[in-house]
């Protein structure tokens, strides 16, 4: 008994650090990476997101060509919007983004700089290694764009987001592949800012 539970102890901790050998599926949970959230903030609105490839329960699908764009009704004025990235063999990442109306023809746009890579942006890549070997570690906190990992915040105008990536799934791990998305799991939140309400 004292053998067997030093080896469900082992897997225990395995699969907490999110170990996974080469060539094998990367499929981690994600428990904690804590943040304080502001207190200055008014509204706030937070979306559950299942994503398996390019489908998700839930939430209305609209074809883009090649990629599937996902949306919601945040409040009056504001649509929260997904939008799958294609890759070799399935969805290489997800792109969030928010427009003051449904079909995404008036676009919100946020502070963050064109020439680094976007945090909006989840991407099967933000958690293997470069050689996509092994699992890139994951640090506690908000990511940077050199950095992006599974906690992002994002400020617009009149509102913060904060990402937070739960769980997934990625297939095509190892040397000379490029790693997607089997699933995914996120929590969108959306907080209003008091200056924003001050405004109107």
């Amino acid at each position: 008994m004292k053998q067997l539970g030093w080896v469900l102890a082992a897997a225990l901790f395995a699969g907490s650090v999110g170990l996974a050998r080469a060539d094998d599926d990367d499929n981690r949970v994600i428990s904690r990476l804590g943040m304080n959230s502001p207190k200055d903030h008014l509204r706030i609105a937070s979306f559950y997101m299942p994503f398996d490839g390019s489908k998700s329960e839930g939430y209305p699908a609209v074809p883009a060509g090649d990629a599937t764009r996902f949306y919601s009704k945040v409040w009056d004025g504001l649509y929260l919007q997904v939008t799958t990235e294609k890759g070799e063999d399935g969805v290489a990442g997800y792109m969030v983004s928010f427009s003051k109306d449904e079909a995404q023809q008036d676009v919100i746009k946020t502070d963050e700089s064109r020439d680094v890579p976007s945090l909006r942006e989840v991407s099967a890549a933000d958690f293997r290694t470069d050689d996509n070997f092994g699992v890139r570690a994951l640090k506690p906190g908000p990511g940077t764009p050199s950095d992006r990992g599974a906690l992002r915040v994002i400020h617009y105008d009149d509102f913060d987001v904060e990402i937070r990536v739960l769980e997934f799934n990625i297939g095509d791990t190892g040397l000379k592949h490029k790693p997607y998305f089997k699933n995914l799991s996120c929590l969108v939140t959306v907080m209003e800012k008091a200056s924003a309400n001050q405004a109107k």
